[in-house]
C-alpha cells in the first residue's frame, strides 16, 4: 500500500499539533531548482574567508547552484563579480584559488582590471558607439564579517549585519577576524542540503548517535533563543546553547582543553558552546577555545559537499604546543555519524511509505526551519 503524504500546511500547526516536511521537499529536483532561485541567489551565503585572499590579485572561485563566482582582492576591497565574459558570455576563470594581475577571458582574451572595468577589448577600436565602460564585469554583492567573506546575487537584499544581527551582536567583543584556521575537512554527503540543517538544528539524536558529544554536554542542557522565523528582531539566525558537563572544558576528545579561551569570552560563555545556523547553508558554533564553522553546498537535490574549518586565535597557534587534533578529532567523528543517519534519511523520505513525523518538543529549531522554507518558497 502507498501511503498519501500531508500537505506542506501542517508545518504551521502549533509545535504541539505540527508535521515535518513532506518528502518531496528533500529530494525533488524542480524544487532544488526552486531553491536556488529564492534562496540560494538572495541570501547572504559565506564563501570563504578573507585571509586566503589577502594579497591584491589573490582570488578564489565559489559555485553556487548554477552560477560561478570570483572573489578577488582588489587593494584593501575585496570583490565579487560573475564568473562570465561580457563578449560571447565564456566563462573567465576556471580554477582556483591563485593570483592574478588582471581578469583576462580565454576565449577571446577580453582583460578586466581587478575592480571588474573592462580594460582590454582586442578589434574593438572600429565599432560605432563601443562603451567599454557598458561592458564591465557584472558584480555581485560582497561583504564581510568576523574575518568571513559573504555573497548575495540579491541587489535589494538588506546588508549582511542585519542578516546576522542576533549573531553579530553575540559576537560583538571577540576579535572573531583575527581568527586563523587550524583544521579543515570536506565531505561530500549523499543527503539533500536541509536534512543536513535540520539535523544541526537539533540535539534529540545526540544521546543514540553522539556518545562522545553527549558526555560532555549533555542532550537535555540546550536553550534556544534565536529563530528564523524571527527574522526581522533577530536576524535570519537560528539556535543558542548548551551547557558543558561539570567535568568538561571544551568540546574535545578528553573534554578537556589546555587552550586559553578566546579573548573577550565572559566568564558564563566559558560553561556553554553556542550553536547557530545562519540561513541557509552555514553552521557556526563558537566554543570557549576555538570557533568551529560548517558550510553546506548543495550540489543538486541529494547530494551536498560540507565544509567544516577549525579557528584558533593566531597568539595560541604560535605556542609550540599547540595542537588542534583534540578538537578535530571528535567533531570528524561526530560529523561522520551525522552525515551517516543524514544519509540514511535520504533514502527513507523517498520511499512510497514515508510519512511525515510529528516534531517532538526538543525540535523547535527544526520545525522553526522548516517553517522558514515553506515560508519563503510558498511565498506568492
Amino acid at each position: 500500500m502507498v501511503v498519501a503524504e500531508t500537505s506542506s500546511g501542517e508545518v504551521f500547526l502549533p509545535l504541539t499539533q505540527a508535521s515535518n516536511l513532506p518528502g518531496k521537499y528533500l529530494y525533488d529536483e524542480e524544487i532544488y531548482r526552486e531553491e536556488c532561485q529564492r534562496i540560494f541567489y538572495r541570501s547572504w551565503l559565506c564563501v570563504g574567508r578573507a585571509e586566503d585572499i589577502r594579497e591584491v590579485g589573490s582570488f578564489m572561485l565559489k559555485e553556487i547552484g548554477d552560477e560561478s563566482v570570483i572573489v578577488v582582492r582588489c587593494n584593501r576591497e575585496i570583490g565579487a563579480f560573475y564568473n562570465v565574459c561580457r563578449h560571447r558570455g565564456s566563462r573567465i576563470m576556471e580554477e582556483g584559488p591563485g593570483k592574478v594581475t588582471s581578469i583576462k577571458c580565454p576565449y577571446h582574451s577580453w582583460t578586466y582590471s581587478l575592480e571588474g572595468k573592462l580594460i582590454g577589448a582586442p578589434h574593438t577600436d572600429s565599432l560605432t558607439d563601443f562603451d567599454r565602460n557598458a561592458f564591465s564585469l557584472l558584480p555581485i554583492r560582497c561583504e564581510t564579517w568576523a574575518g568571513f567573506v559573504f555573497v548575495n546575487f540579491d541587489s535589494r537584499a538588506r546588508p549582511l549585519k542585519e542578516h546576522l544581527k542576533s549573531l553579530v551582536e553575540k559576537c560583538a567583543n571577540l576579535p572573531l577576524d583575527t581568527l586563523k584556521r587550524g583544521g579543515r575537512i570536506e565531505y561530500d554527503v549523499v543527503a539533500n542540503w536541509k536534512i543536513i540543517c535540520e539535523n544541526y538544528s537539533e540535539c534529540y539524536h545526540c544521546p543514540t548517535i553522539h556518545p562522545e558529544l553527549n558526555r560532555i554536554t549533555y542532550y537535555r542542557s540546550s536553550y534556544n533563543y534565536a529563530f528564523l522565523m524571527d527574522k526581522e528582531s533577530k536576524g535570519a539566525i537560528s539556535g543558542g546553547w548548551m551547557e558543558l558537563s561539570e567535568d568538561a572544558d571544551s568540546m574535545t576528545w578528553t573534554g578537556k582543553t589546555k587552550r586559553p579561551p578566546i579573548r573577550g569570552t565572559s566568564k558564563e560563555d566559558m560553561r556553554r558552546i553556542y550553536y547557530f545556523l545562519v540561513f541557509p547553508n552555514m553552521f557556526f558554533s563558537l566554543h570557549q577555545d576555538y570557533l568551529l564553522v560548517h558550510v553546506v553546498q548543495p550540489l543538486d537535490a541529494t547530494h551536498s559537499k560540507v565544509t567544516c574549518e577549525w579557528y584558533f586565535e593566531p597568539e595560541t597557534m604560535a605556542k609550540p604546543d599547540f595542537d588542534p587534533a583534540d578538537a578535530i578529532k571528535i567533531w570528524d567523528v561526530i560529523n561522520k555519524q551525522d552525515w551517516h543517519v543524514c544519509e540514511l534519511t535520504q533514502k527513507g523520505v523517498k520511499s512510497r511509505a514515508f510519512v511525515p513525523g510529528r516534531y517532538t518538543s526538543l525540535e523547535s529549531t527544526v520545525y522553526d526551519f522548516d517553517q522558514y522554507i515553506l515560508e519563503v518558497m510558498e511565498k506568492k
